[in-house]
C-alpha cells in the first residue's frame, strides 16, 4: 500500500504542478503582451487617451501581478512536498477521504481525476484542513454548515 500511496502523491503532485506551470506561463506570456502593447501605444503617442490607456494598462498588470506571485507560491509548495515526513496528523502533501470527497492538502485547486477518483486541492489555510487538523478517521466536522466526516488520512 505504501509504494501505491507514493505513486498516488507523486501523480497528483505532477498533475498540479503541471496545472500550475501552465497558468504562470499563461498569465506571464499575457503579462508581456500587455506591457508591449503599453509600449507600442506610448511610441506611437498620437492618442489624446494615451495617459488613461496606460493607466488601464498598469491597472491590469498589478492585478496580474498578484496572481503570478501565488502561482509561484503554489508551485514552490508544491516542489518541496517530497521532504515532508509522514505524520499521524494531517499535513501539508497528505490524501484526505472523507465521506464528501477527497481531498489533497497543498494548494487550491479545482476538482481533478487521478486514477479514475476524484479530488480537489485544498491548502493549508483553508477552514476544512484547519477543522480537520488533530482528527481521527470516524470524527466530525463542521464547516460552512457542510459537515465531513474523516474516513481517511495518508
Amino acid at each position: 500500500m505504501h509504494n501505491n500511496l507514493d505513486n498516488l502523491k507523486k501523480a497528483i503532485i505532477a498533475y498540479l504542478l503541471e496545472e500550475k506551470e501552465a497558468s504562470y506561463r499563461n498569465m506571464m506570456a499575457m503579462q508581456k503582451a500587455e506591457v508591449a502593447a503599453s509600449e507600442k501605444t506610448n511610441e506611437a503617442g498620437d492618442s489624446q487617451f494615451q495617459g488613461g490607456k496606460t493607466g488601464q494598462v498598469l491597472n491590469r498588470v498589478e492585478a496580474r501581478a498578484s496572481v503570478v506571485e501565488a502561482l509561484q507560491n503554489d508551485i514552490n509548495i508544491l516542489s518541496g512536498l517530497d521532504s515532508v515526513e509522514p505524520t499521524p496528523e494531517i499535513q501539508l502533501g497528505d490524501v484526505v477521504e472523507t465521506d464528501k470527497g477527497n481531498f489533497f492538502v497543498a494548494v487550491p485547486s479545482e476538482e481533478f481525476e487521478i486514477a479514475g477518483v476524484k479530488y480537489r486541492g485544498i491548502s493549508v489555510e483553508s477552514p476544512l484542513f484547519q477543522a480537520l487538523r488533530g482528527k481521527k478517521n470516524g470524527e466530525k466536522v463542521i464547516v460552512n454548515n457542510n459537515s465531513f466526516v474523516l474516513l481517511n488520512s495518508h
